[in-house]
């Protein structure tokens, strides 16, 4: 949807049609599997490491596993207009403490001590060299590459272009997450055209 030019502002556009008709075609024509429809992330990555699948998309936390005895491993961006990766994943965590006015001064404090904390050179490193992630800082990233089962240099790439799912729509990305994902599966399932889809499932 994003590397088509379509946003989650606007699902009734042509742009994310477009996108729905590239995943029906897929099915259609045998290039992707009908189960794709009830498949997890990790059973996408299940079907490429047993054989099943020549190709997938996926996150890059999946690479290590993937890449077991793997010596014909190649990566690559997303093909399309311009590939716009997504940018990381909300974290929640909330302490609880009687005494109402210091909960609330700590309630201002912790999302700033965590985000620095967490956005430091280091634990950038760290996260990605334990999970297979991306760091966000380009010099966190170059320092990653050599060594790493994330490829630095075409992460980089992308990540000039990547967006958070919540950047434009903040809590609402959940209700909008969920009329994606059901509009998908009505089209993969033939429930409903590209271009009828979003509508359908609940888009406004």
């Amino acid at each position: 949807m994003w590397t088509n030019g379509g946003d989650e502002t606007d699902l009734k556009s042509p742009q994310v049609a477009e996108a729905l008709q590239l995943w029906k075609d897929l099915v259609d024509d045998g290039s992707v599997s009908k189960s794709v429809v009830n498949w997890k992330q990790s059973d996408v990555n299940d079907q490429f490491i047993a054989g099943k699948a020549a190709m997938m998309l996926n996150g890059p936390w999946q690479i290590p596993r993937a890449a077991e005895g793997e010596d014909q491993l190649r990566r690559g961006p997303v093909p399309g207009q311009q590939a716009r990766p997504d940018l990381g994943r909300p974290a929640r965590w909330r302490g609880v403490d009687r005494d109402r006015d210091r909960q609330q001064r700590e309630d201002d404090r912790r999302p700033r001590s965590w985000s620095k904390c967490m956005n430091t050179d280091e634990n950038q490193m760290l996260r990605a060299k334990q999970g297979g992630l991306v760091p966000t800082k380009a010099r966190a990233g170059r320092a990653v590459q050599d060594g790493s089962s994330v490829d630095g240099r075409l992460h980089r790439r992308g990540g000039r272009h990547a967006r958070a799912r919540t950047g434009k729509l903040g809590a609402k990305w959940p209700e909008t997450a969920k009329v994606i994902y059901t509009g998908m599966q009505l089209v993969l399932t033939g429930q409903a055209a590209p271009a009828d889809a979003m509508a359908k499932a609940g888009a406004s």
